[in-house]
């Protein structure tokens, strides 16, 4: 790093540190506030009245989603680093994956950034995106089609952990609901006259569980029966399954599509029933470009990060997948709970309003906000990145 770079990225950490007690009493109300997924209203007022006191420009209700925003400071310009806030909560657990942290480091980036360089040739961004915890949403998706990222030349994201590291390749996911219609009649008396849409929901079940055999080992295939009849003496008229299908790539979950779909319908026409499908695709797996990811890494130690290890094996879903799919993305995870602590717990709960969630929180900030500084400072720097993206999207499936 050249002396200016070291300068700035100095002036950058005074900047987050003199931040941190309103980042903190951000980080505090939005978890002490927790809301579930599309009605994030509090968490929306308080991180927009937090940036507009800071001077920016704040746009909410993006792409038609209510509780969604963009800011930005001063007249926007090119090239472009857009910082992703997520703040909604998950039921009865509250701030279970930390959004709140999440939410405050964005914010804290993008303050200090132009607190530090006011005067570069390139901006950066806070994109507010609610409703990550559900697959209903399609949030992210929503805004890529809308055209909310098409200026951006880079999204970067933190999000908490039990170790110091960046997202390592995660799973696409689409979700399916199964809806069975049988003939009711008495289960003792008649049942020869009935047909039973619970039979049909147990076969499609079953077919689902051989099927599991004869996928890729990365498949998770996982679901609810979500109505199984009212009496067992009805031969049930209706029955309905819920399921979630999971692959390390998108292109292979699109091919196995039709043979989940197959198992459903394969139960109905053993039983003599009907079987309605609503298949939602949801989020992409995450696209990995090392480039990025390591400066990113780089910045967290500098600041000061522990627990630096290895990206655990990521077996989970986020909407941050698709935006990956579209620019080159890089998440950090910053390590504020003890090693092999599980997310979405009451642990994680009471963790993300702690102090080493605060400590976190400021490492966040200091590091995607000088990876910001670096990416804007060095054209080359972006265009060589852009490139190791079109590589590795063109090597997908």
């Amino acid at each position: 790093m050249n002396s200016k770079a070291s300068k700035r990225q100095s002036t950058i950490w005074t900047v987050v540190d003199e931040l941190m007690p309103e980042l903190w009493s951000l980080a505090l109300f939005i978890h002490e506030h927790p809301e579930l997924s599309g009605k994030e209203y509090e968490a929306q007022k308080c991180l927009v009245g937090f940036l507009e006191e800071k001077g920016f420009t704040c746009q909410t209700g993006v792409a038609g989603i209510e509780t969604a925003f963009v800011c930005w400071s001063g007249k926007p310009r090119k090239p472009a680093v857009g910082i992703i806030a997520e703040y909604d909560a998950l039921p009865e657990l509250g701030h279970a994956c930390g959004h709140n942290m999440i939410a405050a480091s964005a914010v804290g980036a993008v303050v200090a950034f132009m607190a530090a360089r006011s005067d570069c040739a390139g901006q950066v961004y806070v994109i507010g995106t609610p409703a990550e915890e559900t697959v209903k949403f399609h949030v992210k998706q929503t805004m890529l089609d809308a055209g909310v990222f098409h200026d951006f030349d880079v999204a970067l994201m933190m999000h908490g952990s039990d170790r110091t590291t960046t997202m390592g390749r995660n799973l696409a996911v689409d979700s399916v609901e199964f809806h069975f219609v049988g003939n009711p009649t008495h289960a003792s008396k008649y049942p020869h006259l009935g047909a039973s849409a619970l039979d049909a929901a147990v076969l499609a079940m079953t077919a689902l569980e051989f099927l599991r055999e004869h996928v890729r080992s990365d498949v998770r295939i996982h679901g609810i029966v979500t109505d199984g009849g009212l009496r067992p003496n009805i031969v049930p008229e209706k029955a309905g399954l819920e399921y979630m299908v999971r692959s390390e790539t998108r292109s292979y979950l699109n091919e196995i599509k039709e043979r989940v779909l197959n198992c459903a319908r394969a139960g109905a026409i053993a039983t003599g029933t009907k079987v309605s499908i609503n298949y939602e695709k949801g989020n992409d797996n995450k696209l990995i470009v090392p480039l990025l990811s390591d400066m990113l890494l780089e910045e967290a130690v500098a600041a000061g990060a522990g627990q630096v290890m290895e990206p655990e094996k990521e077996l989970g879903s986020t909407d941050f997948g698709n935006v990956s799919h579209r620019l080159p993305s890089a998440t950090l995870k910053v390590a504020f709970v003890p090693v092999g602590t599980p997310g979405h717990t009451r642990a994680w709960t009471e963790a993300s309003k702690s102090e080493r969630a605060r400590a976190a929180i400021a490492v966040a900030s200091k590091a995607m906000a000088v990876t910001a500084d670096r990416l804007l400072a060095d054209r080359g720097l972006l265009t060589r990145i852009r490139k190791e993206f079109e590589e590795v999207k063109s090597k997908e499936g």
